[in-house]
């Protein structure tokens, strides 16, 4: 499916949408200035040993401190803390220390972080996860330098291939490749954008990748911790360096001087599809223009709608996220049809909310323990489709995530791991946004069309405020319908409803549907 980039830079920040098919797939903020983002690499300071949690706590320039687990520390530890100058050896790590700790792992006996670090103590980190909530950042001493095609892993021998190569021919010839050109003292991941790169492209990056390490490493005798010597890419590049492909049709932006960098890069990456990048002139806003804004407004509510009349009802707490799909007006459509119908209907309504609950996940970036309850289907072999669906929908999500199937009580749990806070906008706003009460409507009348030819005429009911503005310029939301549907649809003010009620009825006045959009 076709894949867009729409770009909005503003003053603060650049906006980053991601549509595919025209839809929106994922939204993200780069805030200038901003303090702590994954992948950059920091001198801290030991602050804190935390024995309960046999972690430490490292001074990175977060109030909070930012955590590093002993799992999270490397075996190439000493060969990591003796490049850093000024760290007065109160404890002496050797290669034989390292052996034993080594040992002690694969033995799965006790380990401790205190054998390693000690407070005061400066060690090179690099971000795994950005602040969240109350938390500081979480950290690794594993440092990696991540590229198009190449992941370079310092301090490390080990070569490792993606996963998503399964051509067993290919995997052997990058692997061959690599050994060849790989110098001593680092490790490499291959990633899945390498598959059937010639051997001069996979050298050139992975000498660009050692170039940056090495400069990064310059940096640590001319510097003070706690502070940053290497930053990731803007996220711009980094979207761009994850996720380019063959799909991507265009990329817009509404910043020239943007525009030229993204085109600066993408000719390294991939030089043939430079003439996609467009430079956004216009007049409306350009998340106006693409459609962004109405899509940000309704499908990042409480309730989601879904196409077919059926919506979501997503709820967060502190530890998970609950996610109901709801039938909504299905149940008025299909009222008269056989049990073996009604079966099938449940399915497609499940299908459906499967697809969209897996781009919710990406959109929000939605992370933890996720429950979501599906309509309820007693024949396994429609779980098993369902559950089928829902992970060839997860697929392409690149956030570890585990799924378990349904169980007995037609809840599926998943987990989904997160680095960056969860992504938020004005719930007020929403609630009160005429334009995710139209779309509401219109997705309901769309069904009700496409779904039940029986309905010729309908009226719709609400209060006399929603009716007016329905109702009001030229053309009106009412006329826009009509040249949509090619069906006039009657609007009829009734001030017994609430603003956020609304009743639809066909030419009998028989109700067909009534909501409350909340």
């Amino acid at each position: 499916m076709s894949k867009e980039l729409i770009i909005n830079a503003e003053k603060q920040e650049v906006k980053i949408a991601l549509l595919e098919g025209g839809k929106l797939l994922e939204f993200h903020k780069e805030i200038f200035n901003k303090k702590f983002s994954v992948g950059d690499i920091y001198l801290g300071i030991v602050k804190k040993i935390s024995y309960g949690l046999n972690a430490a706590i490292i001074d990175i320039g977060d109030s909070k401190g930012a955590f590093l687990h002993y799992n999270d520390i490397g075996f190439h530890v000493e060969e990591m803390l003796e490049l850093i100058p000024m760290n007065h050896k109160k404890y002496s790590i050797t290669s034989c220390h390292c052996s034993f700790l080594l040992k002690e792992k694969e033995d799965s006996c006790f380990h401790s972080i205190e054998k390693i670090l000690y407070t005061g103590q400066k060690i090179l980190v690099q971000i795994t996860k950005e602040p969240i909530s109350n938390k500081g950042p979480k950290l690794t001493s594993k440092i990696c330098i991540p590229g198009r095609n190449l992941v370079l892993i310092p301090f490390s021998e080990k070569i490792s291939i993606s996963h998503k190569i399964k051509n067993i021919k290919e995997k052997n010839r990058l692997i061959s490749c690599i050994q060849k050109i790989k110098p001593k003292g680092f490790g490499i991941i291959i990633r899945t954008a390498s598959c059937f790169k010639i051997e001069q492209v996979l050298k050139e990056e992975l000498f660009f990748l050692i170039k940056k390490w090495k400069k990064t490493l310059t940096q640590l005798r001319s510097k003070l911790p706690p502070v940053k010597i290497f930053s990731e890419s803007n996220k711009t590049f980094c979207l761009l360096r994850d996720t380019f492909n063959d799909d991507f049709k265009s990329i817009y932006c509404n910043n020239s001087f943007l525009c030229q960098e993204i085109h600066s890069y993408l000719s390294l990456i991939a030089p043939k599809k430079t003439s996609i990048i467009k430079h956004y002139k216009g007049n409306i806003p350009i998340f106006e223009k693409y459609g962004i804004e109405k899509q940000i407004q309704t499908s990042l509510g409480k309730n989601v709608p879904l196409k077919n009349g059926a919506y979501l009802v997503i709820e967060h707490t502190e530890a998970l996220h609950v996610i109901d799909v709801n039938s909504g007006m299905i149940n008025h459509i299909h009222k008269n049809c056989t049990e073996s119908e009604r079966i099938d209907n449940i399915l497609k309504v499940n299908l459906i909310a499967a697809t969209e609950i897996a781009r919710q996940l990406r959109l929000r970036d939605m992370g933890g323990i996720i429950i979501v309850d599906f309509i309820d289907m007693d024949e396994p072999d429609k779980k098993k489709k369902l559950y089928e669906h829902l992970k060839e929908k997860m697929k392409n999500d690149r956030a570890k995530h585990k799924i378990l199937p349904p169980n007995q009580f037609g809840l599926v749990q998943f987990t989904r791991h997160r680095v960056r806070p969860e992504l938020k906008i004005n719930n007020k706003k929403i609630k009160n946004s005429p334009i995710a009460y139209v779309h509401n409507i219109e997705s309901i009348i769309e069904t009700i069309f496409k779904k039940n030819k029986i309905h010729k005429k309908i009226q719709i009911h609400a209060h006399s405020f929603v009716t007016a503005y329905l109702k009001k310029g030229f053309p009106s939301i009412q006329q826009k319908w009509f040249f949509k549907y090619k069906k006039w649809i009657q609007i009829v003010s009734i001030d017994s409803l609430t603003c956020t009620e609304f009743q639809i009825l066909n030419k009998k006045t028989q109700e067909i549907v009534y909501s409350s959009f909340k």
